[in-house]
């Protein structure tokens, strides 16, 4: 087996792990995005776990030391729908990971493909097959029914909803409109180092982020006196009850106090009591502790009949926003989907 091959290149594209937008938190942070490495070794561990998959190889240096590397991609949910699963790599197994290396040189690599190594030859090259993903994905759901209401008469946003891969969608990022940040908030957002990105430590996300600004899979469960919304991307569990008025003022914590109710055709949440300063975004954004929320959910089927569900929700924040953000997400419903287990990880290096 050949020891590390470096092969320093200078990109002209990003690679694979720092450009994939819808990673838990900023690539960009650990990995250089115009450089890319080569490494090879043999396979001790490979964890197909949400946030990211992992896969850690022993690499034999020049001087015949071994070091053990880990190798980061994107969340297992991204890749299930390019056909890996939880046995695509096996312990032992001889890998060349081709992907980006890290600022600091700590032994890490993010994954833009991974050859699988016999007798000195490669015998399959593993990637992240893009269109061949939404082709599967669209495929999956297109078969699917859900009535639009429950049996008394309650809109029916029961179930596993994914990313909606055959809406029509523009440009990275327009979606949602720019964040009216107040001067506090820009100062906030400044201060902001993407490195210590508290996901990228395995810490605890704010409810914005888990459920405003993540297009992973949401999974609703309706119940007489409440909800529950779980989250696949962070392993998020939340129960709301309904009521009619909101939480007193108390302390603050990462998903805060929520009420539930029915508005018509659409399931509203209120939160108060959020914990200040956690980024709401893996670019950031910084909200404080006396940030609120207002989530709206209600079906949108459209004239594909796919089930659909429309999620809207606004963040007021008097003190690092200067207007009301509002965040939008459509996604659609997928029969029988199962969450892939979380198991984050912290990366091998420090926080700066």
């Amino acid at each position: 087996m050949k020891t590390l091959i470096q092969l320093l290149v200078v990109l002209t594209v990003v690679g694979f792990g720092a450009r994939a937008p819808q990673a838990h938190h900023s690539f960009a942070a650990t990995f250089k995005s115009d450089e890319t490495i080569a490494v090879e070794g043999v396979v001790t561990e490979f964890s197909f776990t949400n946030p990211h998959i992992l896969v850690y190889l022993d690499v034999t240096d020049a001087d015949g030391s071994v070091t053990n590397w880990m190798s980061e991609g994107a969340a297992a949910n991204l890749m299930r729908r390019s056909g890996w699963d939880r046995d695509t790599l096996e312990p032992g197994d001889v890998i060349r990971v081709h992907g980006n290396s890290t600022h600091d040189g700590s032994p890490m690599v993010s994954i833009e493909s991974i050859d699988v190594v016999e007798g000195g030859a490669v015998v399959r090259t593993l990637s992240r097959d893009r269109r061949g993903a939404r082709a599967r994905t669209a495929a999956a759901v297109e078969i699917a029914t859900l009535p639009l209401r429950l049996a008394d008469g309650r809109p029916n946003l029961t179930g596993a909803w994914i990313q909606d891969f055959g809406a029509r969608r523009g440009p990275p990022g327009s979606e949602d409109p720019p964040v009216p940040l107040s001067e506090a908030g820009e100062a906030a957002q400044a201060a902001f180092d993407p490195a210590n990105d508290p996901q990228i430590f395995c810490d605890p996300p704010g409810l914005v982020r888990q459920a405003g600004t993540t297009p992973h899979p949401l999974r609703i469960t309706q119940n007489d006196d409440h909800v529950v919304f779980e989250w696949e991307e962070y392993g998020g569990r939340r129960i709301v009850y309904f009521g009619d008025e909101p939480a007193p003022p108390g302390d603050g914590s990462y998903l805060g106090d929520s009420i539930a109710r029915y508005a018509g055709d659409t399931l509203v949440v209120e939160t108060v009591n959020l914990m200040g300063g956690n980024p709401s975004s893996p670019r950031g954004l910084p909200l404080s502790d006396r940030t609120t929320t207002l989530e709206r959910y209600s079906r949108a089927d459209d004239s594909r009949n796919i089930p659909t569900i429309s999620i809207e929700v606004a963040v007021t924040d008097p003190v690092n926003l200067s207007d009301t953000w509002t965040l939008r997400r459509t996604k659609v419903y997928s029969a029988g989907y199962e969450f892939i287990e979380n198991d984050c990880r912290a990366p091998l290096r420090e926080r700066r």
